[in-house]
């Protein structure tokens, strides 16, 4: 664990460090099918006085159990692929908003919705305590089983110690052949919206100096992980972390403290950050994360639809239990979360595994600006000034070379302090010295007549006239003109509006997913050309948001297809598509993927004839899932899916 730059940094394990052949190749992983669990509609919820972990007192108690029915609105997207995360509406019991104080409104229907008052747009939470994962900071399990929440993970357990009272993810004793993994998957795409900020809790102990806890990184559009690097506070900046118990931060000031403290977090953002603890009759070496403390990782994954977070394990060289020294969301069991509704997002703050991510829309569009609201209602309060009406002091004349008659439009009215708030270009316009500034007149050379007075337009009502029946030229040429006159809004808007016109509500949607035909042409997909042509409008108009989403549409399509084939396909057994037929558009077999319960751990399936392999030989465990993603989705953007790998063994 150095205290390395974030930049080049690969991980250390194999799995991890190579390079993927295209966006859509899992790299190995076997992902891990479990059916899709949606957001409880009823969770067992106990008074306060109530032992839910006392099996005897569950059962013999006469207080029984409350159910909670809750409505909390998520959103969109997928979770490892199969678990949705979008709006999921269920009705509450109104007897029961007293668990959601502060935060529940009583519908007049007596519905109970608890919104999401979280600063963050998404957040997954899993407590090894309780062995659940939280969503949005609700204090509802949303997945039971640490297992049930992860992609794909191997060689790996929940250790219990009963004498100590402390659970945490290990890896399992006497595993030598395979370096312990896990992985989680986190989409957006559906919604199209991009991750603003990431915060992640990854809490991890290590107690030799041999084990290893290595946390990874990679965009969906990335074919590379990288390496978050851990840092080590030096005993001077442990001071100032009191929730490491330091004990000596109390002779600065606590204004001092809090500064010093965050000069430390900033000048470590995108690394994770550890202490060295006291050692102990048992251990010599400890290393502990500091406790619910959040690592800034946004510089890893801003701008990005999705992307999937990965930790490894290396066990202690020495010792007969060498796998125990190395940890992950190690907890107490003496402070689970489950059931504690009246603590909240407070109670989140043990799980050892915090997951926050903010998400922003593709284009973001301003609201008014202050200084445009001031001057369109400062000379009257009561009323808006508007274009061509009284008082106008600046004409605004257009040479449009489209107009056949050849004379120059009617003149725009306008006032000088409203086109100064709203755009930059009359704003310098009125500040220099040029002949316009006195005469308050200005001709505008080689722009359409049309566009221009709709933006002058824009700066008095907001809105664009006949914007329903516009298309995508002229979202396109109201671009150019909003870029030219510099107003922000307008900008920003028309780049949202073209975005509109040309990608679909979803990125990649199927037609009947059990017709194999329909897999060969992507649905709803703007042609490589109009793609190509509009990152060439949103170069020459300084759209840059427009670019950004462009390219993100192009690099996350083939994987919005892959995952949902995955998710529409027939529930069937995989096949893979023979040879001759690898990397072809007119035989792409489409996704075949064997999942159901089978007889020990090579039984056969319910679904076909052919054994598959189910982890740890559970009979009612998951199945290891190979996955093909066939080659065909669009040859000019993905022109070779891979095979996944796996332990099919038909």
């Amino acid at each position: 664990m150095s205290n390395q730059t974030p930049d080049n940094s690969e991980p250390t394990l194999p799995l991890l460090r190579q390079e993927r052949e295209n966006v859509v190749d899992f790299g190995g992983l076997c992902p891990l099918y479990y059916a899709p669990m949606h957001y409880p509609t009823e969770v067992e919820l106990y008074e306060p006085s109530f032992d839910p972990h006392s099996a005897a007192l569950h059962e013999n108690s006469r207080q029984p159990a409350a159910t909670v029915k809750v409505q909390v609105p998520l959103p969109c997207g997928h979770f490892n692929i199969w678990r949705p995360l979008h709006d999921r509406r269920a009705p509450v019991a109104a007897r029961l908003a007293r668990f959601f104080v502060g935060s529940a409104a009583l519908q007049p229907d007596g519905r109970v919705v608890a919104p999401n008052n979280s600063t963050w747009d998404s957040r997954i939470s899993y407590s090894s305590a309780d062995d659940e994962y939280y969503e949005n900071g609700h204090v509802l399990p949303v997945i039971n089983g640490w297992r049930h929440g992860t992609l794909a993970a191997r060689s790996l357990f929940r250790k219990v110690e009963h004498d100590w009272m402390m659970t945490y993810l290990a890896p399992e004793q006497g595993n030598s052949h395979q370096q312990p993994l896990a992985v989680w998957r986190f989409n957006y795409a559906e919604s199209r919206r991009a991750v603003e900020r990431f915060h992640a809790v990854l809490g991890f102990s290590l107690f030799a100096e041999s084990a290893a806890v290595e946390w990874c990184v990679r965009p969906l559009s990335s074919r590379r992980f990288r390496r978050i690097p851990i840092h080590v506070l030096t005993p001077e900046e442990a001071r100032y972390f009191s929730e490491i118990g330091s004990g000596d931060s109390g002779e600065s000031h606590a204004d001092d403290s809090l500064e010093q403290r965050a000069r430390i977090i900033e000048q470590y953002c995108g690394q994770i950050l550890a202490y060295r603890a006291s050692s102990n009759e048992y251990n010599d070496y400890v290393v502990h994360s500091v406790p619910a403390l959040a690592a800034d990782l946004t510089q890893y994954v801003e701008g990005e639809y999705g992307f999937e977070l990965a930790v490894s394990f290396v066990p202690a060289s020495e010792g007969p239990d060498g796998w125990q020294k190395a940890q992950v969301a190690r907890q107490s069991l003496h402070h689970p979360i489950s059931g504690r509704m009246r603590e909240g997002e407070d109670a989140l703050s043990r799980c050892g595994l915090d997951f926050r991510i903010k998400l922003r829309d593709d284009i973001v569009v301003p609201p008014v600006s202050v200084e445009l609201t001031h001057a369109l209602t400062a000379t009257a309060p009561e009323q808006r000034l508007c274009m061509d009406g009284p008082g106008c002091n600046f004409t605004i004349c257009v040479r449009d070379p489209e107009n056949t008659v050849g004379s120059l439009q009617p003149p725009i009215g306008a006032h000088e302090h409203v086109l100064r708030a709203g755009s930059e270009y009359f704003a310098a316009l009125l500040e220099s010295d040029m002949a316009e500034s006195s005469s308050k007149q200005v001709e505008l050379e080689g722009m359409p007549y049309g566009p221009v007075r709709s933006a002058i337009y824009f700066l008095y009502a907001d809105s664009v006239p006949r914007e329903e029946s516009m298309d995508l030229n002229d979202w396109i040429v109201l671009l150019d003109v909003a870029s030219r006159l510099s107003i922000p809004r307008l900008h920003q808007l028309s780049q949202a509006r073209i975005l509109a016109e040309v990608v679909p509500d979803t990125l990649a949607t199927l037609q009947d997913p059990s017709d194999e035909d329909s897999y060969k042409v992507p649905a709803e997909y703007p042609d490589l050309e109009t793609i190509e042509l509009l990152q060439g409008v949103a170069a020459d108009t300084g759209a840059h948001d427009l670019a950004q989403a462009l390219d993100r549409l192009v690099a996350y399509y083939p994987i919005e297809v892959c995952e949902n084939r995955i998710r529409s396909s027939p529930v069937g057994e995989f096949v893979p598509p023979p040879p001759h037929h690898m990397g072809t558009h007119d035989h792409d077999p489409g996704i075949r993927f064997a999942v159901g319960r089978a007889q020990g751990p090579f039984g056969r399936g319910p679904f076909g004839h052919h054994d598959f392999e189910i982890e740890g030989g559970d009979p009612h465990g998951p199945v290891q899932m190979p996955i093909m993603a066939g080659p065909a989705i669009h040859p000019e953007i993905a022109p070779g899916f891979a095979h996944a790998g796996g332990n099919h063994r038909g």
